[in-house]
This record gives structure tokens, sequence and C-alpha cells, in this order.
């Protein structure tokens, strides 16, 4: 009898647990520390555990009180009330297990304590470093102490030595004291700067096909000066951005004996030299678009970059070249341009030679260039005479742009200014004084809500005989990217059946635009503008509508459908452009 009592009960400990019915937990909480014990809480995670036992589930309801304390610990909550109830489901029905916190009197800093040691302490600036410490320090004396603040302060307070100067800084010690009992935290932090480093000689490693004048000329800074850890970036993004290489690695040898000079290191792969390229499209303004271009990034083995392509619209034809020099000594880029250009738009057919050549600097995303251009052009409308035009101008450039993301912007804003003219009988028929200017700002709301687009053109060309003016440097506006509703450069001045430049230009858009999904956007919008002789005879043609926005794999599309106020009728504007 004994023996098959033993047997029994060993068969009964070799049985599973009886497996518990689901729970569902019920926290009410203050403020922010219901959402923090929602996603942290062991009793939340184990919620969709399958084989959740009785004795499993006991021994998280029993953990509740400490779990609690130690996550609201980190919102600087030492002494929380908490009061749990368990109310058991009745015939096989879901548990309900209740969680109410009462936050308690939250420790606050009493002290602050930031200390610095190592070669800082020579430095003559050390005042002032010190003092950068506690600016960029969040917890401050009264705050509330948060254990993410207190990590996010000691991160952002390193930071601030790594990025001048000192890059191998290092925190030494730091300590919390909290005292729940008084509501006090007492903190404290100490960091070893290291040595003070300076940039000493460039060490490239595979450069074999370009000057090596390529590399130091986009160097903004020389053997000396105090390292930054913003110039080493700068640098390695100048080098991506060229054209000759494949990728770019630039660092700082960081060895303490050489900090007085302390050599950068640039690890380069040469990319291909020469590219052809092929490229399709559509646009409603002028049709379709075949092109192909072919590049050489290292002519005559002086890394100078050659462009020559032919491009064909329907409505506009193009072929040239465009010779880019490297980067001089005194930060300046210089580029020649030939190019013939055709285009038949809204009866004004025109052709015209362009020769170019200009100087240009680019420095905190602000590009100033200064040039000389020709344009030797022939108009012709149906049913009149040939008109021939020629001018030699002398032009400057002032652009900026600063935006979140140069592909897909949908913070910050772009802004580009133009002034040039031309003196009558230096290869030029009149004199005239051009000036443009064009705005574009983005404004975002918030990443369900989208962003709006606000954008302005306006320009003026001043000249003691305006018919004498080639219209390649007069304005016309309308159709996608200008003026929504009309057809492409069909605002100007009417003459003859055919849409001529004008020597003023308007143009205000504003859109707004709602991201359906990450790829896909809905707009709405309005435009506004036109050109004119003078501003006596503008007036402005006004254009609403719909769109949609694409950002898809083989480039970027845009369909807008738009109604022209003054044209009385709908038009659909698309635009889609394929390289490869």
């Amino acid at each position: 009898m004994r023996r098959l009592l033993s047997v029994t009960c060993g068969l009964f400990l070799m049985l599973p647990a009886a497996v518990h019915a689901g729970y569902r937990v019920e926290i009410d909480a203050p403020g922010s520390l219901e959402p923090l014990l929602a996603s942290y809480l062991e009793i939340m995670k184990w919620r969709d555990y399958p084989d959740m036992t009785t004795e499993q589930l006991e021994r998280l309801y029993q953990g509740i009180p400490a779990d609690v304390q130690s996550l609201t610990a980190t919102q600087g909550y030492f002494r929380p009330e908490v009061q749990t109830h368990w109310q058991h489901g009745e015939s096989g029905g879901e548990d309900v297990i209740s969680i109410t916190v009462s936050d308690g009197p939250p420790v606050l800093v009493g002290s602050v304590d930031l200390t610095l040691a190592g070669a800082i302490e020579d430095d003559p600036n050390l005042e002032r470093r010190r003092q950068r410490l506690y600016r960029v320090w969040t917890l401050n004396d009264g705050d509330r102490f948060t254990q993410s603040g207190w990590d996010d302060s000691k991160k952002a307070a390193l930071l601030t030595l790594l990025a001048r100067r000192y890059p191998t800084a290092k925190l030494v010690s730091s300590e919390a004291l909290i005292d729940p009992a008084s509501g006090n935290a007492r903190l404290s932090a100490r960091w070893d700067s290291g040595p003070a480093y300076f940039f000493g000689p460039l060490k490239v490693k595979g450069l074999y096909n370009y000057p090596p004048a390529i590399v130091e000329r986009l160097a903004g800074f020389h053997e000396g000066d105090v390292y930054s850890q913003r110039a080493l970036l700068d640098f390695q993004s100048a080098l991506q951005n060229t054209p000759y290489f494949s990728s770019v690695f630039v660092r700082l040898d960081s060895d303490p004996d050489t900090a007085a000079a302390a050599p950068v290191e640039v690890d380069l792969t040469e990319g291909p030299q020469q590219k052809v390229s092929f490229g399709l499209g559509y646009s409603t303004n002028t049709g379709e678009r075949g092109e192909v271009s072919w590049r050489n990034v290292n002519l005559f083995q002086r890394g100078w970059i050659l462009d020559a392509g032919v491009r064909l619209e329907s409505k506009e034809q193009r072929a040239g070249a465009e010779l880019t020099l490297p980067l001089d000594s005194k930060g300046y880029v210089w580029n020649g341009v030939a190019r013939y250009e055709r285009s038949d738009i809204q009866g004004l057919d025109t052709s015209l030679y362009r020769y170019a050549v200009s100087r240009s600097r680019n420095r905190n995303n602000i590009e100033m260039s200064t040039g000389l251009t020709y344009i030797g052009e022939r108009a012709r409308i149906s049913g009149q005479p040939d008109s021939n035009t020629q001018a030699l101008m002398l032009g400057w450039s002032w652009s900026q742009r600063a935006v979140d993301n140069p592909l897909n912007p949908r913070r910050g804003y772009t802004w580009r200014s133009e002034l040039s003219g031309a003196a009558k009988g230096v290869l030029s028929d009149t004199s005239f004084v051009r000036g443009y200017a064009k705005g574009v700002l983005y404004i975002p709301f918030s990443p369900r809500w989208g962003w709006s687009i606000l954008r302005g053109e306006v320009g003026e060309v001043f000249a003691s005989d305006g018919d004498q003016v080639p219209n390649d440097v007069l304005f016309r506006t309308g159709g996608a990217g200008s003026v929504r509703g009309y057809a492409y450069q069909s605002l100007g001045v009417e003459e003859g059946g055919a849409v001529l430049g004008g020597r003023v230009l308007g143009v205000a858009s504003a859109e707004y635009l709602y991201p359906v999904t990450p790829k896909w956007a809905a707009a709405v919008f309005v435009d506004a503008g036109n050109a004119a002789r003078r501003w006596q005879d503008f007036r402005f043609a006004v254009g609403y509508g719909v769109g949609a926005r694409w950002a898809s794999p083989v480039g970027p599309l845009g369909l807008d459908l738009a109604y022209g106020v003054d044209a009385r009728q709908a038009r659909l504007h698309f635009t889609l452009d394929v390289s490869f």
C-alpha cells in the first residue's frame, strides 16, 4: 500500500503545473509614469505567455511593488505608494490585476559638482570650458532627478570636450548620492581631458591617379591648428562630395606622443574616372526627354572634370560641354561652359549659343559665384522677321541651402539671388541690369500632419532698349514648378500669337502636403504669378489644385491637377525623371 501511494505521489509530482487562464493589468498612475509602467513592468511583459502557471503569476504579483519602485526611481520618485488588487475571473474567465501608484515626493537635485583634470588645467580657456560644461548639463539645482537626465548630462559634457582640442577625453568618475528621506540628490562627475591635440601632417593612402593638391586643398585646417571634430568631419564630407572617390575615411591619429602634431590619416578608394549615363523622362512642361552624357573626372591627369552630353525634349534641345577645375589654393572652383540650346515654346522659336566662365566658393552651405556669360540668340515668331540679339554679361549670384534632407526636405529653406548686367557696345546690343531672387521655405507640422512649402520669385530687367535684350534674359512663367494651371511658360508678354519674355516677374506659391505613407504624400496648393513688360501692366494669374508626390525608386514623381482661373481650364502637370 505504501509503495502504491509512493508511486501515485510521484506521478502527481511529474504532472505539469496547471496553466493559468489569461489576465489583464489595469494601471492607474500619474503623468508619464503610467506609460513607463505599462511598458516595463515585468507582469506586463508576460501577459501573452501561453504557459503561465498560477505559481508564476503569483510571484509576478508579489514583485509588483519592488518593480514599480525601481522604475519610478528612474524618474526621481524613490518612495512611491503602491496598491495592488487581484480579482480572480469566474468560470475560467481572465483575471484582472489592478495597480494604483501614487508617485510621492520627488528627489530634487541639491548640488552639482563638475571637475576637470588633465592638460585642460593649463588651458587658458579653462574657466570658459568649465562654464560650458554647466551650460550643457541638464540636471541643475532644484530639478527633479531622472536617470535619463543623469546619463544625458554626462554624455553632453563629454561631447563638448571631445569636440575641440581634447579628442581623448573621458569620464573617470561619477556619483549620484540619493537620499530618499530628504528628497535630495548630490551629483558629481570628473573628466580627464587627456593631452591637447593639434593637427599635424596629412597621411593619404589610396591616391594613385590624382594630384595630391586635390585632397590637401579640401582640408579646412592647417598644420598647427587646434584639433576640431567639426573640421575633421567637414574634411571627410568635402572629399565624399567630389566625384573622384568611391569611399573616404578620415581619422585622427590619437597617439598621445604625437598630440602636438597629430597626423590626420586619410584612406581613399578611387572611383571610375569615366562614366556614360543615359536618362529618360517626361514632364507636361517640355514633353518626353532622352539624354546621353559622358563624364571624365581626370582630364589630362589633372583632376579636371569634363561633362559633355546631349539632351532632347519635345520642346527643348541642348548639346554642350562643361569643364570644372579642382578647388584652387584660394578656395575657388573655376568652371567653363559651351552650349547650344534650342526651344519652341508658346509660339517663340529660339536658338542660342551660350559661353560662360565663372568661379565660385562654397562655405557653410552658402555658395557665391561671379562670372562672365556671352549669349548669342536668334528668336523667331511666325509671320515676323527673325530677331538676333547678343549680350556679354558680368554676373554675381549668392545661394544658400539649409534643409534637413537634400532629397526630400521638410524643414528649412533655400534662397538664391542673382545680379548681372551688360554694357552696349561690349558684345552687347543694349545696356541692361538684371536682378532675380527666389526663396523656398519648408515648414514642418508633425510626422502625422505633414508640412507646408512657401515659394516666392521676383525679378526685373532694367534696360535702355528692352527689345534688344535676349529673350533668355527676360522672364516667362507658368507650368509645373511655377504657376500650375497654365501651360509651360505661357505667362508673359503676348505678341503676334506668341508669348515673349517680360521685364518683370512675380510668383508666389503656398502648398500643404499630408503624408499618406512614408513614400506618398497628398498635396493641395495655390499659385499666383506672371511676367509683364512693366509693373504697371503686371497682374497675378492664379491657379489652384490638388496633387500627389511619390519618392519612387527610379526618381521623384509629381502629379498635380490644377485649375487656372484666367485660363478657365484644368490642367494636369506631371514629372518623372529616370537616370541609369
